[in-house]
């Protein structure tokens, strides 16, 4: 029997199509709920009397919230014509944060099963997650401290990775020379790191494909050596092309964000598709996965110390149940408690 699943979630970098695809690969059904959808998006008042009323509201009682509120209230309409007379097993719902809190309640009404909640953003960062939290049946975090803040001891938490997406399988695509990966925002915090390693790779010989799809002027000008990285908004990456990429690469290189210390997807790409990875990401060491061979973790600067000997030691390739253990499959079965799968457990971090 199929497996009916509400999936709510952005669509930044085209993620959600890849999970609904491989929820789909994975013999769900899969009905995907937008939190801002275009016509929310792009929203018009239905006539001059909402726009009258609206300026009404600004001007002489200061009220800025009712467009907001007609936003959602057709978000809610809209949503439950799309749900009416249907029954789904489960929902996961990625990033709550994000979803009005009537949208989840209303979300919850025709789901028969579980509601999961997965917050892939720290909880520090976005604070108003708390008042979702009690809604959910299980309310997945994926950095580790964010299980043992204790400003979230009135609440139940369970930590979990992030995972790679197992529909896909690896192509290597032969090419000349190694070449070092990196796609991310820009982080202020981060600059100096990202300038360090792109350095210090090119000293090796190491060619870079080092992405940050900005077109800000002022952040691009934090950089003191821009050439070394392909700025603009133009040369964003979906996650369809992303994985494209990790069949053309050697090096994937990731840097903490210093918002939060839960691993990025760039952690298990590289390990699915059997890359090195070079990071600054000092909590990776507490995970099973971690080999020195392949995994390099750098501080400060002790990066150009260690980055020759690192790049001469081949990779060692892993028992392929580790492996497969942070795989989509076995994740979704954690997330969703169906059988069997193997656990997977964050490493405490205070």
């Amino acid at each position: 029997m199929t497996m009916k699943i509400i999936l709510g979630m952005p669509k930044s970098r085209d993620i959600y199509l890849q999970i609904k695809k491989n929820l789909e690969f994975y013999g769900f059904e899969v009905l995907y709920i937008d939190n801002f959808p275009d016509y929310i998006k792009y929203f018009k008042y239905q006539g001059l009397k909402e726009q009258w009323f609206s300026l009404v509201q600004k001007i002489f009682y200061r009220n800025f919230s009712y467009k907001t509120k007609l936003k959602e209230q057709l978000l809610l309409t809209n949503t439950e014509k799309l749900l009416f007379g249907k029954e789904y097993d489960y929902t996961l719902i990625i990033r709550p944060d994000l979803y009005p809190l009537k949208l989840l309640k209303l979300i919850k009404k025709y789901t028969k099963g579980k509601f999961i909640a997965y917050q892939w953003d720290g909880l520090r960062r976005m604070p108003c997650t708390k008042q979702t939290i009690e809604l959910f049946d299980n309310f997945f975090v994926f950095d580790a401290s964010d299980v043992n803040d204790k400003n979230y001891d009135d609440f139940q938490l369970t930590g979990i990775t992030n995972f790679y997406f197992d529909m896909y399988h690896p192509k290597v695509i032969k090419h000349e020379k190694k070449i070092a990966y990196f796609v991310g925002t820009h982080v202020s915090e981060r600059v100096v790191d990202i300038e360090y390693c792109a350095v210090e790779l090119i000293k090796n010989d190491i060619d870079l494909k080092f992405i940050i799809p900005t077109s800000n002027l002022n952040k691009i000008g934090q950089y003191k050596h821009p050439q070394l990285i392909t700025f603009g908004s133009e040369h964003a990456v979906s996650f369809s092309e992303n994985i494209q990429t990790l069949n053309e690469i050697d090096i994937i290189v990731d840097f903490v964000n210093p918002l939060h210390h839960g691993l990025s997807f760039r952690v298990f790409e590289a390990l699915y598709y059997q890359k090195k990875l070079i990071t600054n990401n000092e909590n990776i060491r507490q995970y099973e996965f971690y080999h020195p061979d392949n995994i390099l973790i750098w501080h400060k600067d002790d990066l150009s110390r260690n980055i020759k000997d690192f790049l001469k030691k081949p990779y060692i390739p892993l028992d392929e149940k580790i492996v497969k253990k942070y795989g989509f499959g076995n994740w979704i079965k954690n997330i969703l408690d169906l059988p069997h799968y193997e656990k997977i457990k964050l490493p405490f971090i205070n």
